[in-house]
């Protein structure tokens, strides 16, 4: 798969400048949802760069993975609206028809999550293949061989984390690893409590749990309660799992700098309006995380702590 990382990719100003001239372009963003930091975060990304660049933007969230419909009918809303470009948080690999038809009149990108091939301009973010690789890599390097393990995904076969499982299994070391059990489930932090405290009643606690950031964030707070030991693992980032690393308990965790995939993806747009050529991926590539190297500042990965989500931003027409 083609693709480009950040550092080597550079959007031509004075290209999107011509695009501009006559009227504000107009962006729509659609999301899976908005539950937790991570979108949050992409949000808070595209909001400033929409701003800097003096673009409209709409943002729309479809309420969680479940809700296909939902999204389909906020695409038809972006393409009603009369948006220049749309920037797709799907909530599934499989594109509905509707959604597939309407990309022959508006150029749509993807965002974060990945899409059936040779479907969108271009898809903005890190491959989570390579997430869980880079997890599996971590896993390898610090944990005994047969250490039991608690997979929590969150949704199954949803967003990137069939992808993210597919590049853990394949790269961890033969019997690292004896996964107890794999649980799926919404990704909403009472759901995810409701699972794991269900697990913990009626098995032995495991000696790791590798978990999305809401799981992780609620295992943290549920080992913590029951005085139990057990290690935890995020595969990506959010404030809770960034607060838990500062104080040792998480592990590890992935950064694929949320924030700065939402600048790229106004940036992105823009150049593929004016005309320029995209690769397959614009990637911004995937920072681990340890305690003892936390980050220690937010402009590429997380929101401000304070932020909250804009549905808008709204540009003068006389601009």
């Amino acid at each position: 798969m083609a693709r480009l990382a950040l550092s080597t990719w550079f959007l031509c100003l004075s290209c999107v400048s011509l695009a501009l001239s006559a009227a504000p372009v107009k962006l729509c963003a659609l999301y899976p949802h908005l539950k937790d930091s991570y979108w949050l975060s992409v949000n808070a990304g595209m909001v400033e760069q929409a701003r800097a660049r003096g673009v409209a933007l709409i943002a729309l969230e479809a309420g969680g993975y479940q809700n296909r419909a939902t999204q389909v009918a906020q695409y038809q809303h972006c393409r009603d609206w009369g948006a220049d470009a749309i920037l797709l948080g799907s909530v599934t690999y499989t594109l509905a028809t509707p959604i597939r038809e309407g990309m022959a009149h508006t150029p749509t990108l993807a965002l974060v999550n990945r899409v059936e091939p040779g479907s969108v301009v271009s898809t903005i973010g890190t491959d989570w293949y390579r997430m869980g690789e880079t997890v599996a890599a971590h896993v390898n390097a610090h944990y005994p061989e047969g250490t039991r393990t608690l997979l929590m995904f969150g949704p199954q076969g949803q967003g990137g984390n069939q992808f993210l499982s597919q590049g853990l299994l394949a790269h961890l070391e033969p019997g690292r690893l004896t996964v107890a059990a794999t649980l799926h489930g919404a990704n909403s932090a009472a759901r995810q409590r409701q699972l794991l405290a269900q697990y913990l009643a009626e098995h032995p606690a495991p000696d790791l749990i590798i978990a999305g950031a809401i799981p992780a964030e609620v295992a943290v707070n549920e080992l913590q309660a029951r005085g139990l030991n057990t290690q935890v693992i995020s595969t990506y980032l959010s404030h809770g799992v960034y607060r838990a690393l500062l104080r040792g308990k998480i592990q590890m965790a992935n950064s694929d700098r949320m924030r700065q995939q939402g600048r790229m993806a106004v940036d992105a747009a823009l150049a593929q309006l004016a005309g320029q050529p995209l690769p397959e991926r614009l990637d911004p590539g995937v920072e681990v995380l340890v305690p003892t190297k936390a980050l220690d500042r937010f402009e590429d990965s997380l929101s401000d702590p304070d932020y909250r989500a804009v549905y808008e931003v709204t540009v003068a027409p006389n601009r």
